[in-house]
């Protein structure tokens, strides 16, 4: 019979009885219930736990991996941003900036100090350049030093050794140490140059340009150069002449052929300086740099030869009555009509 054929009081025992029946079955089956619930909790205990375990061993090496450098950039714990440790080098390069110069000068003492006690600052090398007259090995034995010595001593010391051997050599100049790393040494030699002869008492000898006299060496005739020769001067009068004569311009210089002493009564230092144009100029050895100077605007006004006379103001006459006049003193040479005023400029 459906239920649509059944009376109200039918659908309502019908119902009461399905009601009644699934609470015999719930009832029944309550036992199994709970103890599939308890189950399942102590599943879910020891699920939670281990699940709480690996969390926190998980945790436990990103922290780990964190502090040796190899964590993430960031890390999340309970929702929020964790702010990154500061680093060991932050800042760092502020101070290096500072603190470069110290370094770099520590480091620079050391090295130093280290070459200073080493092999290699001993003197390695000695060469010597620009020397025509004096050999290396006297050079090497006015300079006083020694394989062993150091080249920190060489430096320290380097006018003195200089000087040494400038004052051994009459011919040298100047000399220049000049120092290369790691222990090499070059002695440069600047010699005095060869500029004039001198004859005394019958024989010829160099005169440098410092107006030194190289006596040690005697100049045979047909060895002479085309350079000035001083005739009868002393040491003293030719190391005068030599420091005026190197103040001219070498023009000039190039001109002058002998060097003749001739002092009158009012000059005591005259002097007669022949010239490779075949005129002579006669000035006072104390006036060459103050009046020879004008030669070259002179000798342009004259027709060769001629004398140039520089003693009082300057005038010119032909060579033969200019010695002419020399033989008779009483006579006035300027008043002579072949006598030429000179107006010169430098």
């Amino acid at each position: 019979m459906s239920e649509e054929n059944l009376t109200p009081w039918q659908k309502k025992n019908l119902e009461y009885q399905r009601r009644k029946a699934a609470e015999n079955q719930e009832k029944s089956e309550e036992p199994k219930k709970r103890k599939f619930l308890k189950k399942k909790e102590d599943n879910e205990d020891d699920s939670t736990e281990a699940q709480e375990k690996i969390e926190h061993q998980e945790s436990f090496i990103e922290a780990e991996e964190f502090e040796q450098g190899y964590s993430n950039d960031f890390v999340e714990d309970f929702g929020e941003e964790q702010e990154p440790e500061p680093s060991f080098f932050e800042g760092s390069f502020e101070v290096f900036k500072k603190m470069w110069p110290v370094l770099l000068l520590a480091i620079v003492l050391f090295l130093t100090s280290i070459y200073a006690v080493s092999p290699i600052s001993k003197i390695g090398t000695f060469s010597v350049s620009g020397n025509k007259n004096e050999s290396f090995e006297s050079i090497v034995q006015a300079s006083r030093l020694k394989p062993t010595d150091r080249i920190y001593g060489v430096l320290r010391n380097r006018r003195a050794i200089e000087n040494s051997i400038v004052q051994q050599f009459p011919r040298v100049k100047a000399v220049n140490l000049h120092v290369s790393f790691p222990n090499n040494i070059e002695a440069k030699v600047t010699e005095f140059e060869k500029v004039a002869y001198v004859e005394q008492k019958g024989k010829t000898y160099q005169v440098l340009e410092s107006g030194y006299i190289l006596k040690d060496q005697e100049v045979a005739k047909d060895k002479i150069s085309s350079l000035p020769v001083l005739k009868n001067f002393s040491d003293e009068e030719v190391e005068k002449f030599i420091t005026a004569y190197m103040k001219l311009k070498s023009e000039i210089r190039r001109l002058i052929t002998t060097v003749t002493k001739t002092p009158t009564k009012v000059t005591k230092d005259f002097i007669a300086l022949d010239m490779s144009d075949g005129n002579q100029v006669r000035v006072s050895l104390s006036q060459i740099t103050e009046k020879v100077p004008y030669y070259p605007s002179i000798a342009k006004q004259l027709q060769a030869p001629q004398v140039i006379d520089m003693e009082a103001g300057i005038y010119a006459k032909p060579k033969e009555d200019y010695l002419a006049d020399l033989k008779n003193p009483e006579g006035n040479k300027k008043s002579s009509e072949n006598t030429t005023e000179i107006t010169a400029t430098q």
